[in-house]
């Protein structure tokens, strides 16, 4: 748990996994993060199996991701240079390194409300380096494109453990959380500051049509 939230990260590794989840949830999540101090917006627009996520703020990089559940496809948006890559999930789920077997989550029994929304608090650790934090789960605003492939992989067992599915199986988003080292010292927090329920434009989550493709060039590990 380095660098920036850990649950944010998990969201990411289950975007990149072909992951979906549980809910009906349509409109756009914000949330405030700081981490090394710098603060950033992130933004989160789901709308059923297809979701978006992109950062805002002069320490944001110039760029988005856009995930597909039903294509099995995530687009990786570079603003700058109009372009974007395309990566199949499909594929990439079954690579996706075993990472989390150290982190260990227990309920607080704590509840909180944040920007509007009730959550449960949960603590975490990670027994590889002694790092702790502590998040607040919302339900119900997850989409279905972030729980099919926690739940098990087609023809295979899951790759994601039980913990994992079992808080974003009811369309639960982290919305408020806090990650500390190893000696306790703070090292991200990040928290929504706006949840709302929208209709959202289905060309927010396809590749803007004056962008151009870029293949992606793939190396042989020696």
């Amino acid at each position: 748990m380095r660098g920036r939230g850990v649950l944010l990260s998990l969201l990411g590794s289950l975007l990149l996994a072909g992951v979906a989840a549980a809910g009906d949830f349509e409109g756009i999540i914000v949330l405030k993060e700081t981490s090394g101090g710098q603060t950033v917006q992130q933004q989160w627009w789901l709308k059923g199996h297809a979701l978006r996520f992109e950062e805002v703020g002069p320490d944001a990089g110039r760029g988005a991701m856009i995930f597909d559940a039903k294509k099995q496809a995530l687009y990786s948006l570079h603003h700058d240079e109009k372009i974007y890559l395309e990566l199949s999930t499909a594929s990439t789920a079954q690579s996706q390194p075993q990472t989390f077997d150290e982190i260990l989550i227990t309920r607080t029994g704590k509840h909180e409300k944040v920007a509007g929304y009730a959550c449960e608090v949960y603590h975490m650790k990670d027994r590889s380096d002694g790092s702790t934090g502590e998040f607040c789960m919302a339900k119900a605003i997850g989409s279905a494109a972030l729980f099919g492939m926690t739940s098990a992989q087609a023809g295979g067992a899951s790759l994601w453990p039980g913990w994992m599915r079992d808080l974003f199986k009811d369309g639960g988003f982290p919305i408020k959380g806090v990650d500390r080292d190893g000696r306790g010292r703070e090292e991200a927090h990040w928290e929504a500051v706006n949840i709302e329920s929208q209709p959202l434009a289905d060309r927010l989550f396809v590749p803007p049509a004056e962008y151009q493709k870029q293949e992606m060039a793939f190396v042989k590990p020696e």
